[in-house]
C-alpha cells in the first residue's frame, strides 16, 4: 500500500494575499456596534461624522455633570468625508511611535460637585501606556458659543498651554467634545471636534512625575 511521505510546509505554505480594505467602502452594516441607550448611535454612525457634523451636534447638547464623568474614557476624532485630515490625525494621534503616542482616550474624576481632575492615556510600542497631560475640570461657560459645558482646563497643570476642551452629552457613555487654543487676537481657535465613549473602566491617576 502507497504511504504519503509528510510534505516540507516550508515547500507547500503560500503567503496570504493582502486583504482589499477598500472593497469595504460602502457595504451596509446592519449589525453595528451599539453604544448609548437610546438605540440612534453606533460606533460606526459615530465615526461617519464629519468635523462640522460633530460641532453644530455639540452646540446643541446640554453639559455633562461632573459626578458622571468619572473612570476612563475612549478618545475618537472623526472627519468621515476628509481623508487629508483623517491621516494627519492618525499619524499624530494614533501612532506608537508619534512624540505624543497612540492616544486611548482621557481619564477624570469628580473632586466636588463643580470641580474635578483628569489626564489623557497613551499607548507606545511594547505595550506601554503613559497617563499623563492633565487637566483640572470644572462646570462652566463655553468659549465658543457661552452655554454650559464641561470645561477641561489645561493650563492649570500647564502655564504655557492654551487648550481648553469642553465636553456635552449626546447619550448616556458618548460625549462630544470640542478642543480650542487661544488665538492671536486673544480669542479661541478654529474648534476641532473629538468623541469620548465609556466609561472603559477605573480611575487610575496619573503617573508620578
Amino acid at each position: 500500500m502507497a504511504t504519503l511521505a509528510a510534505s516540507n510546509p516550508a515547500e507547500t505554505a503560500t503567503e496570504s494575499s493582502e486583504f482589499d480594505f477598500a472593497a469595504l467602502r460602502g457595504r451596509p452594516n446592519l449589525h453595528q456596534t451599539p453604544i448609548g441607550t437610546s438605540g440612534k448611535w453606533s460606533l460606526e454612525k459615530l465615526l461617519a461624522l464629519t468635523q462640522a457634523e460633530g460641532i453644530e451636534l455639540w452646540r446643541g447638547l446640554d453639559a455633562v455633570s461632573m459626578d458622571e464623568m468619572n473612570g476612563h474614557y475612549m478618545g475618537m476624532g472623526p472627519d468621515a468625508l476628509n481623508e487629508e485630515y483623517q491621516r494627519g490625525y492618525a499619524d499624530f494621534m494614533f501612532n506608537e511611535n508619534s512624540r505624543l503616542g497612540f492616544w486611548l482616550g482621557k481619564a477624570f474624576r469628580p473632586l466636588t460637585e463643580t470641580t474635578g481632575e483628569g489626564y489623557n492615556r497613551w499607548r507606545f510600542p511594547g505595550g506601554k501606556v503613559v497617563r499623563n497631560l492633565r487637566m483640572a475640570t470644572r462646570m462652566g461657560n463655553s468659549l465658543v458659543d457661552g452655554r454650559p459645558a464641561f470645561i477641561l482646563d489645561y493650563s492649570v497643570f500647564n502655564p504655557k498651554m492654551t487648550l481648553i476642551d469642553e465636553l456635552r452629552k449626546l447619550d448616556d457613555s458618548i460625549y462630544f467634545g470640542v478642543a480650542t487654543i487661544e488665538a492671536e487676537d486673544g480669542g479661541r481657535g478654529k474648534p476641532d471636534f473629538f468623541i469620548l465613549t465609556g466609561p472603559t473602566d477605573s480611575w487610575v491617576g496619573p503617573d508620578k512625575a
